[in-house]
């Protein structure tokens, strides 16, 4: 009988602020895996969330890029980059915004590619980090906000807003067609589990709807009100109490 599934993110979650697995919960892994099988769905691209499982000792069952790259034991189970025509067509509305496409095979993050792309955003770079012949998963345009900019609202496309703190600037993340928790739906319907039965740990916007359709939803105590209201629980996944409701 397949076990439910702990669905986890990765940024502001299991990772701490230098982007580094947190040893709290390296220590509790080993009761949640006797419960779940683990699945981490993150916006990252494949090349980092592998990086960490690997780190955790797990096998590759991940959703990363938002939801536009899903793998379950090393087999992919979606796989849906931009398309040219699906790429013009953002490219006509948003390309006057600073624009930073991402690519699945040449982008692994590392401490250097993570200085760099910072300094892109900061002086609102429209450089492509990468080659024409890869698959693009990501395309992420800035903007700021500001009278002669339209409001999040007015602006087209499926879209993922991203503050930074401390700034106005906003981020749109635009995925093709797809969205994390809409990808983990899928792979539940193909593995054949309930999502009553799993579990969701997350701190963002784009976990609310993981929260929703899982059984038992954690917002760790750093995510927005709004997202904490949408879970089960806060707290964070080493907690005794968050433990007890997960495992018993």
């Amino acid at each position: 009988m397949r076990k439910p599934i702990l669905i986890l993110d990765l940024d502001g979650t299991i990772l701490d602020d230098e982007k580094r697995l947190q040893p709290r919960f390296l220590e509790v892994l080993p009761r949640l895996r006797e419960r779940y099988d683990i699945l981490i769905a993150s916006g990252r691209s494949k090349y980092s969330v592998e990086r960490y499982l690997r780190e955790m000792g797990l096998p590759p069952r991940y959703v990363s890029f938002e939801g536009a790259y899903v793998v379950w034991d090393g087999k992919v189970m979606y796989d849906r980059p931009f398309g040219e025509g699906m790429l013009q067509s953002l490219l006509s509305k948003y390309g006057h915004l600073p624009t930073v496409l991402f690519y699945l095979h040449k982008v692994v993050p590392n401490r250097r590619f993570m200085e760099e792309f910072s300094e892109y955003l900061a002086r609102w770079s429209a450089d492509q980090i990468g080659h024409e012949d890869t698959g693009i998963y990501k395309v992420v345009f800035a903007k700021r906000d500001g009278p002669d900019n339209p409001p999040v609202e007015e602006m087209e496309g499926t879209v993922f807003v991203y503050r930074r703190r401390g700034t106005d600037h906003i981020f749109y993340d635009i995925a093709p067609g797809t969205s994390k928790v809409e990808s983990v739906r899928m792979l539940l319907e193909r593995l054949n589990v309930d999502p009553k039965e799993c579990v969701a740990v997350g701190d963002y916007y784009n976990d609310v709807g993981l929260f929703k359709m899982c059984g038992l939803s954690v917002a760790v105590p750093r995510a927005p009100e709004e997202v904490r209201r949408a879970a089960t629980l806060t707290g964070w996944p080493w907690e005794d109490d968050v433990l007890r409701a997960m495992i018993g």
